[in-house]
C-alpha cells in the first residue's frame, strides 16, 4: 500500500513556517539580551562611583552635595510588594477555589466575565480612581493625607487580583479528574479533595503568585499617582512613601543625559530587573521541588 507523500508545496510551507518561528524566537531572545546589555552599560558609571553607598538612605540627586542612596526606596518597594502581594495571593486563592468548588455555572461565568473586564482596565484608570475617589474616602476616615501606603496597596490589589484569580483558576481546572475522583473514592471529605487539588496545582498557583508580585514591583503609574512620593519608610498605612519605580517615572524624563543621576536611575532599573529575575528563579526552584514532592 502506497503512502501519501507530502506535496512540494506543503514541504515549502512547513520550511517557511519553521524559519519564521526561528526568526521570531531569535528576535525575542536578542531583544531581551540587548535590553539587559543596554541597562547594564548605562548603569556602570553609577556602579563604579557609588559602590555600596547606593544602599544608603538619602536620595538628593539634584542637591549641590548630591547623594544617591536608594535604601529607603528599596525597603518601600519590598514593603508594598509584600503587603499588596500577600493580599492578592490570599483573596485570589479564595476566589479561585470558590469558582472551582462552589460556584454555580452561571455564577462562575459571570464572575469570570467581570474578572476579564477588570484585566483590561489600564493602570492609569486605577491611579485616577485612587486620586479622585479613594483619597477622599481615606481623608474622611481620618487619614492625614489621601495619597499614602494604603491607597497604593488597594489600587495595586485591584490591578493584580484578576491576574491571580485567572491563573489560579486555570491551574485548578487543569487538575486531572482522576485525581479528584480517586481522593473521593478513598473517603476524602470536600476539604480533603480541595487540598489535593491545591497540591497538584501548586506549581501553577505559585507561578500566578510570582507573576502578581512582579506586576506589583514593576508598576509605575499607580504608585506615581497615589503613593505620596515621600522618601520615608511608612510608619502606618496612612503615611506617604516612595518606591523605586516612582523615582524612575518622575525623574527619567528630566535628568541630564549621561550624568551620574542618569546612570543611577538605570542602576535602579537594573536592581528591579535582578529582583524580578530572582523571584522568577525562586518560583522555578520551588515548583521543581513541588513536582518532586508530588511524585513521592
Amino acid at each position: 500500500m502506497k503512502r501519501n507523500r507530502p506535496s512540494l508545496g506543503a514541504d515549502f510551507s512547513n520550511h517557511v513556517f519553521r524559519i519564521l518561528v526561528f526568526i521570531s524566537a531569535a528576535t525575542v531572545v536578542l531583544s531581551l539580551v540587548g535590553i539587559i546589555f543596554f541597562i547594564v552599560r548605562e548603569s556602570l558609571p553609577a556602579m563604579q562611583n557609588l559602590g555600596f553607598s547606593l544602599f544608603e538612605s538619602d536620595w538628593y540627586p539634584t542637591h549641590w552635595d548630591a547623594s544617591y542612596g536608594i535604601g529607603i526606596m528599596l525597603v518601600n518597594t519590598i514593603l508594598i510588594a509584600a503587603f499588596a502581594g500577600g493580599l492578592v495571593w490570599i483573596v485570589g486563592m479564595v476566589i479561585a477555589l470558590y469558582l472551582k468548588e462552589y460556584a454555580r455555572p452561571k455564577e462562575r461565568e459571570g464572575i469570570i466575565r467581570i474578572i476579564e473586564y477588570l484585566t483590561g482596565i489600564p493602570s492609569v484608570v486605577f491611579g485616577f480612581f485612587g486620586i479622585v475617589i479613594m483619597a477622599q474616602w481615606l481623608l474622611n476616615a481620618g487619614a492625614w493625607t489621601g495619597l499614602n501606603f494604603l491607597n497604593a496597596s488597594i489600587m495595586l490589589f485591584l490591578l493584580t487580583l484578576p491576574i491571580m484569580v485567572s491563573l489560579t483558576y486555570q491551574s485548578l481546572e487543569s487538575v486531572p479528574v482522576e485525581i479528584r475522583e480517586g481522593a473521593i473514592a478513598m473517603g476524602s471529605k470536600p476539604l480533603g479533595v480541595m487540598a489535593m487539588s491545591i497540591r497538584v496545582a501548586f506549581p501553577g498557583i505559585l507561578n500566578a503568585a510570582i507573576i502578581s508580585f512582579n506586576r506589583i514591583v514593576g508598576e509605575t503609574m499607580i504608585v506615581l499617582m497615589v503613593s505620596g512620593g515621600s522618601n520615608l519608610v511608612p510608619q502606618s498605612f496612612f503615611d506617604p512613601f516612595r518606591p523605586l519605580t516612582v523615582a524612575l517615572g518622575s525623574e527619567m524624563g528630566e535628568v541630564e543625559l549621561r550624568s551620574l543621576h542618569y546612570s543611577t536611575l538605570f542602576l535602579i532599573g537594573f536592581v528591579l530587573l535582578v529582583f524580578s529575575f530572582g523571584l522568577t528563579q525562586l518560583s522555578a526552584e520551588i515548583a521543581k521541588r513541588g513536582e518532586r514532592w508530588l511524585k513521592r
